[in-house]
């Protein structure tokens, strides 16, 4: 019996773990020439450089099994070019005597007298030579489902990257730069997103990073004509089923506009994650929200930047726009991160939700409308005011923890663990386990030494970037209080919200 005759997942699963044994005895390291300090003989030496890309490794643990038959040849392809990251080449450098063919390296290894000099590598040849590749052979293309670009904002390798993605007719995932919204064309972001063109599989997953760009490049960005692709009727997003916008640039970034222009097509998003980005605002999330409100599972709307917890604000909604009513019935979701301009215990009054796992809102105030909230378990009422006075504000937060913590409740009852997280006013406030953790050293100084109390309070786990404390940051030291104590300072106005 031929070996090719097994089942094909018996087949992957021998080349498998005979490509991780390869891995484990080929070359994991390279080398590169140092000279001695100038007082010195400039006498170049060997080092150890650092360790081979995972690129590398697989592309030389698979060199033998491309060799035997062409169905091993195929399956070789696919493990090496499942998928792709392309980033800028750091340094422009490397030392000419050492040669490209790692096999060849015990060979270097022998050598006592080196030798060397500079040459200059082109920092955008790894992806000039991806497109070449996949120019020459467009059976390679065929094997990758995810492309990962990083570093490369420059008109050039904008039109590289775009040449690259339209051979792709199987991409799955696809990270990009935001540039690409400025430079492309309506028909390049056609064949990007692959929906209704009759080749290949459309895209399931699409990444847009941002950063703030060098003056010249910024200077290039800025002075681009291009219309914008996204207001051409062609450009389809209806087969996209997760969205990420993260990143924050200075130069020509993603804004509202461009939202509502993707949500008009955008109607079948799983996920929806804008994150580190602080020129759209909670409108633009909106519209994409209830474009895929039938379908959308997983939401976060997070303009936190280096801020970190004095994050950005998320912007105004229109006087009507109830946006706790809308989050608390989309009826898929299950996992919510979002930075809001004001909530209410309407949040939380839906227990049917399928919402899951770790919750966090971050709000900058109340629901200014006097409305009644009704638990779906026992039909009692709370009412809310538009009072700013200390006392009903306080009634209010009270009114909003406990529908949070019936939830929780309700859903602990149907074994869907859930706990969550409101960051409000500079404090974060945990309703399970009542408890309120912020810095109080100017509610101390108010209440004149009385607040908090000795026995009440206690050093937190927690500081303005949320779990992850302060970054080593001059932030001060947090304390966590009894969520019944941090309510009686407000209502006494020793803490302001």
């Amino acid at each position: 019996m031929n070996i090719n005759d097994l089942p094909r997942e018996i087949i992957s699963d021998i080349l498998l773990l005979a490509t991780q044994l390869n891995e484990h005895a080929g070359e994991t390291f390279t080398y590169g020439l140092t000279t001695h300090l100038p007082q010195h003989k400039p006498q170049p030496s060997k080092y150890v450089r650092g360790p081979l890309s995972a690129e590398c490794l697989r592309w030389d643990s698979t060199r033998s099994l491309r060799q035997v038959c062409s169905q091993w040849h195929d399956w070789a392809l696919s493990y090496n070019f499942e998928h792709v990251f392309e980033r800028n080449w750091q340094g422009s450098e490397r030392w000419a005597e050492l040669t490209l063919k790692r096999p060849k390296y015990s060979i270097y290894e022998l050598i006592d007298k080196h030798s060397g000099f500079k040459v200059y590598r082109d920092p955008h040849g790894s992806l000039k030579l991806t497109n070449r590749l996949f120019n020459d052979m467009p059976s390679t293309a065929s094997h990758v489902r995810r492309l990962w670009f990083n570093g490369l904002y420059e008109a050039e390798t904008d039109k590289l990257i775009l040449s690259i993605v339209a051979k792709c007719i199987r991409l799955e995932y696809l990270s990009v730069p935001w540039t690409l919204l400025r430079r492309a064309t309506a028909k390049d972001w056609v064949n990007l997103l692959n929906t209704n063109t009759g080749r290949g599989k459309p895209l399931h997953s699409l990444e847009i990073t941002a950063v703030c760009l060098p003056s010249l490049q910024a200077q290039a960005l800025e002075a681009d004509t291009t219309p914008n692709p996204l207001k051409d009727s062609r450009v389809d997003f209806s087969a996209l089923k997760r969205l990420k916008i993260f990143g924050n640039t200075l130069h020509k970034p993603v804004s509202d506009a461009d939202l509502h222009l993707i949500a008009r097509t955008a109607t079948n998003l799983s996920c929806l994650d804008v994150t580190n980005l602080s020129t759209t605002t909670v409108a633009g999330i909106l519209a994409l929200v209830k474009a895929s409100r039938p379908t959308l599972q997983v939401l976060e709307h997070s303009p936190r930047s280096s801020d970190g917890f004095y994050h950005p604000f998320p912007g105004q909604l229109a006087s009507t726009e109830h946006i706790c009513s809308l989050l608390s019935h989309l009826p898929q979701m299950r996992d919510l991160s979002i930075s809001v301009p004001r909530i209410c215990p309407t949040l939380f009054a839906n227990h049917d939700v399928k919402w899951t796992g770790d919750l966090q809102v971050r709000t900058t105030d109340l629901c200014p409308c006097s409305h009644t909230t009704t638990n779906n378990n026992n039909n009692n009422s709370t009412t809310t005011s538009s009072s700013d006075n200390p006392a009903t504000r306080a009634e209010r937060l009270r009114a909003l923890f406990t529908a949070a913590r019936d939830l929780i409740t309700a859903r602990h009852r149907l074994h869907h663990p859930l706990s969550a997280q409101i960051f409000y006013g500079g404090c974060i406030f945990e309703p399970a386990k009542r408890v309120v953790h912020g810095d109080f050293a100017l509610a101390e100084i108010s209440s004149g030494g009385f607040w908090p109390g000795g026995e009440g309070k206690r050093a937190s786990t927690l500081g303005p970037y949320g779990q992850t404390g302060t970054y080593g940051k001059e932030e001060g030291t947090w304390e966590v209080v009894g969520e019944e104590e941090w309510l009686f300072a407000v209502e006494r106005g020793w803490v302001g919200v």
